[in-house]
């Protein structure tokens, strides 16, 4: 039944598969591994054999220590393989953790593909990175003598309620995995009503806090602030991890703010490359004078569109205020609102932080940031941009914030090693 309505799922995904595939170049690489084809043969032996997935960039980033060492734990005798879903994960992963003997895509779920490769592979422990729940994967690696764990898990509570409207499905699911840690206790209450047991989830935290965030040094910044044509007069908005409508909402905002302050620059960095050309598309319909990052950058250009893949961190170093997006469009729930608090910088958020719970009651918690509607945006920024004192006392905070967060990935190691 499960392999029927996955084929069902996939009949409808199809069409902007092919789309993906055909103008923005997406999976052109990845779908013969996807379908099982080239999967590496490993030779194991009696070395154990540890399986870590991470579903995204985010994710790959995210547990790139954690599983560098499980395997250093191990005397490097381990074998260790590496997937991901997206190709931005695998080049993550690539860069983040090169120690991993192999890094793949992970293959479609049917149990035609999935199950001959588990059989071969013979994983001795499995761990998922946060959300990933693929059944016939799972049940296969379990199957194979594999011990389950998640870690860094999170559910959201609308995947909650879905779950508990199937549940034998959610049930057999769920007592694969042997071990659930969880970053917060929002989560672990929500796992308890999915029915696992209280003894199978220990909360661990974030690990993502636990990944060193790189600090530029006083020459460095100097010349990132160059790269995007920052002067010394500039007050410089980061609006990180846009998605559509959130270039339009901070853009309409901007507007207003730059009548009273017009040394105001702002640099918009889309969650997803493939977004790149549609936000430079959006610029030049509203008349908005930009320079693409790629192309180099003019001073006289009040808006930078940073179409690069992981400069954010640099970019948030050299901001004067930043804005977390996602939070503005109920579609997407959040992203990560502690990033900007690791350089003392004050941040904005919209209100759509479903997805990010315990960050959002840890930063109200702190007073390390705002949350604010989308049409008091433009006075929030100007109020901040005003008031560098209130601008310190977030920062400040934010710092506070983030140094209190440190050590989920050995509390999770703990558990699960």
């Amino acid at each position: 039944m499960y392999d029927i309505l996955l084929c069902l799922v996939s009949l409808i995904a199809l069409p902007k598969l092919l789309y993906q595939m055909a103008f923005h170049k997406k999976y052109r690489n990845s779908l013969k591994q996807r379908l099982g084809i080239g999967f590496p043969e490993i030779e194991k032996g009696n070395k154990k054999l540890i399986w870590v997935h991470a579903v995204s960039m985010g994710e790959a980033k995210a547990v790139a220590a954690l599983a560098r060492e499980l395997k250093k734990r191990s005397d490097n005798d381990a074998i260790l393989l590496f997937s991901t879903v997206t190709e931005t994960g695998l080049a993550e992963g690539e860069k983040e953790l090169p120690e991993a003997d192999y890094h793949v895509f992970l293959p479609l779920d049917f149990s035609w593909i999935i199950r001959p490769i588990i059989r071969r592979v013979r994983p001795d422990q499995v761990i998922v990175c946060e959300t990933d729940y693929w059944y016939n994967f799972l049940s296969s690696s379990k199957n194979a003598g594999a011990r389950l764990s998640v870690v860094n898990g999170k559910i959201s509570e609308r995947s909650m309620h879905r779950l508990l409207k199937f549940p034998k499905f959610t049930k057999r699911l769920f007592c694969l995995i042997d071990k659930f840690c969880v970053q917060s206790h929002h989560y672990r209450e929500r796992f308890l009503k999915l029915g696992i047991p209280e003894e199978k989830i220990a909360i661990t935290g974030n690990i993502k806090f636990d990944n060193s965030f790189p600090k530029l040094t006083e020459e460095e910044l100097v010349e990132w602030k160059s790269k995007f044509g920052i002067r010394p007069e500039d007050h410089v908005l980061v609006a990180g991890s846009t998605h559509d409508p959130e270039e339009r909402i901070i853009l309409d905002a901007c507007f207003e703010v730059w009548k009273d302050d017009p040394h105001l620059k702002i640099l918009i960095v889309p969650r997803h490359p493939e977004r790149f050309n549609e936000v430079a598309q959006l610029l030049k319909k509203r008349g908005v004078k930009f320079s693409r990052y790629s192309e180099g950058v003019s001073h006289e250009a009040p808006v930078i569109l940073v179409d690069a893949m992981g400069v954010l961190l640099q970019c948030y170093q050299a901001a004067t205020l930043a804005i977390v997006a996602g939070s503005f469009t109920p579609k997407v729930g959040g992203h990560n609102i502690v990033e900007p608090c690791w350089y003392g910088v004050p941040v904005l958020f919209g209100p759509y932080l479903y997805s990010q719970p315990e960050l959002l009651e840890l930063v109200q918690e702190y007073g390390a940031g705002v949350q604010v509607e989308p049409e008091h945006l433009s006075d929030e920024i100007k109020g901040l941009l005003s008031e560098p004192k209130r601008r310190k006392a977030l920062g400040a905070a934010g710092i506070h914030l983030a140094d209190s967060l440190q050590g989920a990935t050995e509390r999770t190691l703990v558990e699960i090693a």
